[in-house]
């Protein structure tokens, strides 16, 4: 008994029926060819990209249904000097939404090339239809953004914008020039533009202080005070307020709530952030200076500046920004080693002009105590070192600092 597929299979046990099947298979194969060959065709002659109409058009004429073809025949007539023709830049910008309506970035250009000629209802709805396609590409929102504004429509372009910085914050800076330049109202800009959301008023605060706004950086400040941050975000906006005159207000903000103290991290328990109240440093060729866990007066670390033998210094790269009360008294105590200080100037600390004494050779641990009247809000204490005048002139050896307290003295 035959099996059920068997009346379907046709046998090819002669000639004449191979022929045949390979005539249909050379049919099939050549009609195949044919169709593809155009598609080939146009590929090969637009592969170098190089803006030449006649060669689009061609690659029109072999593959008509190839949207990025008629796109890019449309820039150039657009674009280009050479061969700017708007009225075929119009209809190869229409046939190429036409034959495909999902690519955002052809309503995009359509948009663009029907402002330049003051259409602009044509232009919001080609807009539209970017948006449509591309309701979650920020580019695709700042652009309609832009466009908004030019069409004087304000209310639509601040929509715009606000979704751009939802959808990338990358974006807020370009969106808050835009605005600045527009309105430059910090509060309006914030309260409209701005998401709120850690990273956004992070980079409205950098903006704002950037812009010189007062009012600006303090609504970007209250607005991060319900998120988590770290105090080297907060330096910018630390130094900007001690610049203003404010460093009460700047404690405040480098503290984000936590506990003060006389002086902040003045035991070197923890690594200096070398910004805001904690102790500042910076690297000079011949002297290192950093955290010491395997000396310390109390506690598990100190302070080290290690000179290197090679160079006659001015040093005053360490420095501390203290807190205080204009025309109040004070007292800095602090304890300080050193090991194998040479020359014959050593290091010392300083604060409102008043210097401790500056031990040379090799000294035990010692409390030394400053005594200070201020002449603002703000005292800085520095560790320096005069250059010396002698001729055994180069600085070598190391000196530890630990136990900073300050206190008020009457």
């Amino acid at each position: 008994m035959d099996s059920p597929r068997s009346k379907w299979e046709i046998e090819l046990n002669t000639w004449p029926r191979k022929a045949v099947a390979i005539s249909l298979t050379l049919v099939v194969c050549g009609f195949m060819f044919y169709q593809t060959w155009w598609l080939f065709l146009a590929a090969w002659i637009t592969r170098d990209g190089t803006p030449d109409p006649e060669i689009y058009e061609r690659a029109i004429r072999y593959d008509p249904d190839n949207a990025d073809y008629h796109f890019t025949l449309a820039q150039i007539y657009n674009y280009s000097t050479r061969f700017l023709n708007p009225i075929k830049a119009r209809e190869r910008y229409l046939d190429a939404v036409r034959l495909n309506p999902y690519r955002s970035s052809h309503w995009l250009e359509l948009a663009k090339f029907y402002e330049q000629e003051e259409e602009a209802d044509t232009a919001r709805e080609a807009m539209a239809k970017a948006l449509e396609m591309d309701p979650n590409y920020a580019q695709t929102h700042w652009a309609a953004g832009n466009l908004y504004i030019r069409l004087g429509d304000g209310l639509a372009a601040d929509f715009e914008l606000r979704r751009t910085a939802d959808l990338d914050v990358g974006y807020l800076t370009q969106v808050l020039d835009l605005a600045w330049i527009v309105y430059a109202d910090p509060e309006l800009i914030v309260r409209t533009h701005v998401p709120n959301t850690r990273d956004a008023n992070l980079v409205a605060l950098g903006y704002f202080i950037g812009q010189d706004s007062e009012l600006g950086a303090a609504l970007s400040w209250d607005r991060l005070q319900i998120f988590e941050t770290q105090p080297q975000q907060r330096f910018r906006y630390v130094d900007y307020l001690i610049n203003r005159g404010y460093p009460e207000d700047a404690l405040a903000v480098f503290l984000a709530g936590a506990e003060t103290e006389s002086v902040f991290n003045g035991d070197f328990e923890r690594e200096p952030l070398n910004g805001g109240f904690d102790w500042r440093h910076s690297g000079l060729g011949h002297v290192e200076v950093r955290r010491d866990t395997t000396e310390s007066r109390d506690g598990t670390a100190s302070f080290m500046i290690e000179f290197d033998g090679e160079e006659n210094v001015n040093y005053g790269h360490v420095y501390h920004l203290l807190p205080v009360e204009e025309g109040r008294s004070y007292e800095l105590n602090f304890w300080m080693r050193t090991e194998g200080i040479s020359t014959d100037q050593g290091v010392f600390l300083e604060v409102e002009g008043q210097r401790s004494e500056a031990p040379l050779g090799t000294t035990l641990w010692d409390q030394i105590t400053i005594s200070f009247k201020v002449t603002s809000d703000l005292a800085t204490v520095r560790v320096r070192r005069n250059r010396s005048e002698k001729f055994d002139n180069l600085i070598a050896g190391k000196v530890w600092l630990d136990g900073f307290e300050l206190r008020e003295v009457e």
